[in-house]
């Protein structure tokens, strides 16, 4: 039997962060293609470690990272997985993509697939974003990086969970205001917002503070009240600001850029954007709604991301101003 750290090549590397580098490798006892996360232990806490890996391990699913193996050293922890060489960033950034109802169902249909999947297992995600869903090269989604990853104790509503999760764009009002009582919620807002970024290109709520965030996102969805939010006053940092009343606005084609928004997308999506996270549907009832039932049936599209724009698009990414301010 081949040791783990004796049995894979290096032939590149893929992507560097502050927890380590992604390479692609050869397995030589498969002969596939696959990538290692190699991560520096001193980089990051060993939570997050064991977060990581348990998830994939325990997680089996068409639009999960498949899990592949683990090995280390000392000071570094290699995670083994299926190559996919994509990111949705890169479908949403590529200027080549069709913007067809058909394509942006079939890949968020995938995406609110996983996350289903996820929350029946009892897990919350907790850092949704374009760059931790990939892409294969036959367009089938994979979620990844579970280092937020854990579990949600549903038998226990008092449970407390760590509010500092979710990257800023994508984290929920609630985990905006201090709320460390919250649920998987939090991912159908995430997920809420990266079917925004799909049809209007870039970000919906990119905020360059907490606080740009929170008036940006009431910028679009109003100012909380006994409505739209009856626990407002029940966040922990709920009166610690003041903010002028503001009105929902109502003009999403405006809003996402967009002339082909149905009456049928415009409630689905507004659905995952609620202020309110007891407003939010569980992705298993998300799945059942007429928009994404539409998608049933629906062949693999023709369509395959640009290399060329995929690489580009990283390298010239900078962090938009909100059109709203």
């Amino acid at each position: 039997m081949t040791l783990s750290y004796n049995r894979y090549e290096t032939i590149q590397v893929a992507g560097r962060g502050a927890f380590g580098i992604v390479v692609i490798a050869r397995d030589n006892v498969s002969k596939k293609r696959v990538a290692i996360k190699r991560i520096l232990v001193p980089n990051v806490s060993k939570l997050q470690l064991v977060r990581e890996i348990s998830s994939l391990r325990c997680l089996h699913h068409r639009n999960i990272l498949k899990y592949l193996d683990c090995f280390g050293t000392a000071d570094m922890i290699s995670i083994v997985t299926e190559e996919v060489p994509y990111t949705f960033g890169d479908v949403i950034k590529d200027k080549s993509r069709p913007k067809t109802e058909e394509l942006n169902r079939w890949y968020y249909s995938q995406i609110l697939s996983g996350i289903a999947y996820i929350h029946s297992k009892d897990i919350m995600h907790r850092d949704i974003k374009p760059e931790n869903i990939l892409v294969t090269l036959r367009n089938i989604i994979k979620i990844a990086d579970f280092g937020q990853a854990c579990f949600y104790m549903k038998d226990h509503p008092d449970e407390e969970y760590d509010e500092n999760v979710a990257t800023r764009w994508y984290r929920a009002p609630e985990l905006l205001f201090g709320s460390r009582k919250y649920g998987p919620s939090v991912d159908i807002w995430a997920i809420g917002c990266i079917l925004a970024e799909l049809i209007r290109g870039k970000p919906i709520f990119p905020g360059r503070s907490e606080l740009e965030q929170i008036s940006v996102i009431f910028g679009v969805l109003g100012t909380p009240n006994e409505t739209n939010w009856p626990k407002w006053r029940t966040m922990p940092d709920a009166n610690k600001l003041l903010f002028e009343p503001k009105e929902p606005r109502n003009n999403w084609s405006e809003i996402l850029r967009s002339k082909e928004v149905s009456q049928e997308f415009d409630n689905f999506l507004r659905l995952h954007l609620q202020l309110c996270c007891d407003f939010r549907p569980a992705a298993s009832v998300l799945l059942m709604h007429s928009w994404i039932k539409k998608g049933d049936s629906l062949a693999e599209p023709v369509y395959r991301i640009s290399k060329r724009n995929a690489e580009k698009n990283r390298q010239d990414a900078l962090p938009p101003l909100h059109v709203f301010l």
